[in-house]
């Protein structure tokens, strides 16, 4: 598709799409826990390993991915790792056991962790630098859309009416379509600027820039709330809450709402009053929320109020932290690169190491105490953002202007 004035509209569109489908991969599986422990009878450590799993392969192809299609081109490493992925998540419905349930989870990590650092370096070259944390929030958006909001409201009636197994490769078919209308739509985005070469020593060394190494650690924390809540969330809405599993996935659903609506709100909102507030406040907020959810036990009702308001002001921070603030920070030269390794320590710790230490917790403390694991997580994030420099070209030109007439 030659590049027409449309081309970005539609090109946010699909990379949005494809973007959910890797939330329904991610997140989806919540809403079937209650049937694979059922089957498989798995205790809650089983279940994090789960989650985790996937994250071990999907941090190191984050990173790998970004490192290699900043020398090789985006859709080159894109959209092979899509269709990978695509194919991965129908295979889900065929495991016969925990173990194969685990394997095959771990490959689709590996076609899952493409779609971070290309789809969001994508878009960064291809729209305007006043519009990059807009559309940030706009692409991070459909990971919740279909994840929670819809994986919430039809999985559990699907596993119900046609047995867990055939979920997957349901998904898969529109998993895709998409990847098809990628491969033919999408076109190499203009750069400016390309590594000669791949090298492995700018690869490793992000973390001598200590702005990269807070972000790295930000993203930790907001990524160890949202995969910490993978694995407890629809159990403690069940265990303790006393939900049914259609009620807990309306519930998440419900909240994810709020999280979409934050998504696309506060990155935006970011762009007049600083990219560092949005992320202080929000995660502080969030933490707060989320504790009182916790600890105070409340009728559905008010716990899905706290639950979507906790969604809601998390939601600026991995769009702000791992992909608006790298793009603000880093040429484009190593942007994918350095999105992959923000996004490979941020998985490691967040969703692979986080998420299993809430599963032995809940085995010996319960899952209150290990829902709070994602509180501490998400205020330390908040905390964190502190020590960051401003980026937001509208406030750095008002302060400029302010200087200049002072």
């Amino acid at each position: 598709m030659a590049r027409s004035r449309w081309y970005p509209f539609i090109l946010v569109g699909l990379l949005f799409g494809f973007w959910g489908l890797v939330g329904v991969n991610r997140l989806g599986i919540q809403f079937l826990f209650p049937f694979i422990v059922k089957d498989f009878r798995l205790n809650l450590t089983q279940v994090s390993l789960l989650v985790s799993g996937t994250s071990a392969t999907w941090a190191i192809s984050s990173w790998l991915s970004g490192w290699l299609s900043d020398r090789y081109g985006r859709r080159n490493v894109l959209v092979p790792g899509a269709l990978f992925a695509c194919v991965m998540t129908m295979a889900q419905g065929l495991a016969g056991s925990f173990l194969a349930l685990f394997v095959v989870r771990d490959l689709v990590g590996i076609g899952d962790g493409v779609g971070w650092p290309n789809g969001q370096s994508t878009l960064a070259e291809e729209v305007p630098p006043d519009r990059r944390a807009l559309v940030a929030g706009i692409f991070t958006s459909g990971y919740p859309l279909f994840g929670s909001v819809i994986a919430g409201l039809i999985f559990a009636p699907l596993a119900l009416a046609l047995g867990w197994r055939w979920v997957f490769p349901i998904a898969g078919v529109f998993f895709l379509v998409v990847v098809l209308l990628l491969w033919l739509v999408m076109r190499e985005p203009p750069r400016k600027e390309r590594p000669e070469r791949l090298d492995w020593r700018h690869a490793f060394g992000l973390v001598r820039d200590r702005r990269v190494l807070l972000l790295m650690l930000i993203q930790s924390g907001a990524l160890g709330w949202l995969q910490v809540g993978v694995v407890v969330q629809v159990l403690f809405l069940q265990r303790v809450l006393h939900a049914s599993p259609v009620l807990a996935g309306r519930v998440v659903a419900i909240s994810t709402i709020g999280a979409i609506a934050g998504t696309l709100l506060l990155p935006a909102l970011s762009d007049y009053v600083g990219r560092k507030p949005t992320i202080v406040v929000g995660a502080l907020l969030s933490a707060v929320l989320l504790g009182v959810y916790v600890i105070g036990q409340f009728p559905i009702g008010i716990a899905t109020a706290l639950l979507t308001a906790n969604a809601f002001f998390e939601a600026a921070i991995i769009p702000l932290g791992s992909a608006t603030y790298v793009v603000e920070l880093v040429g484009e030269e190593h942007r994918a690169t350095t999105m992959g390794g923000v996004n490979l320590v941020g998985v490691v710790i967040g969703t692979f190491l986080l998420p299993l230490l809430a599963g032995t917790v809940g085995d010996h403390f319960g899952l209150p105490n290990a829902y709070l694991i994602a509180v501490v997580c998400v205020a330390i994030a908040g905390l964190l953002a502190l020590a960051l420099p401003e980026t937001a070209p509208r406030v750095l030109s008002r302060r400029a202007g302010a200087t200049a007439t002072a």
